[in-house]
């Protein structure tokens, strides 16, 4: 019996010890941003551009590097909610062609549209209440209601 234990034993730490080494081992599961990066790749599926799938990577890599680089930010979860739920519109919103020059386009505004997202300074709770405040005043104005 132990000789197939110790058989077992060596076949898991030959698979699962490289993938600990290269960080593909998550106990968790997926991480937030692989959750995030597979929506987005079955959104790109759903409405499919003719692009090679070289393309198709580097667009969903170009996405990956830049939440990645701010990992430590507060509200990281919401900015790749706001990024998963943001995307579809502005997917559909693309003219794919096989232009390379469009697709570099593209993947230069997507870019920068991650990177201002995961970077951005997100408002206090208190600048959130003076703007709802303010569209409230201007609510009331716009309709003749009190001021």
């Amino acid at each position: 019996m132990p000789d197939k234990y110790h058989a077992l034993r060596s076949a898991v730490v030959a698979v699962l010890l490289p993938a600990a080494f290269a960080g593909k081992m998550d106990s968790a599961g997926p991480t937030l941003i692989e959750e995030t990066l597979e929506a987005i790749q079955n959104c790109m599926a759903q409405s499919p551009a003719p692009w090679p799938y070289e393309w198709k990577q580097e667009y969903i890599e170009t996405i990956g590097s830049a939440a990645e680089l701010h990992r430590d930010v507060p509200h990281y979860a919401l900015r790749l909610e706001i990024l998963r739920k943001g995307f579809a519109p502005c997917w559909e919103g693309l003219t794919k062609t096989k232009e390379r020059s469009l697709f570099e386009v593209y993947r230069a505004r997507i870019h920068w549209y991650t990177e201002h997202l995961m970077g951005t300074t997100f408002p206090t709770e208190d600048e959130r209440q003076k703007l709802r405040d303010q569209y409230k005043d201007i609510w009331n104005y716009a309709t003749g209601g009190s001021h």
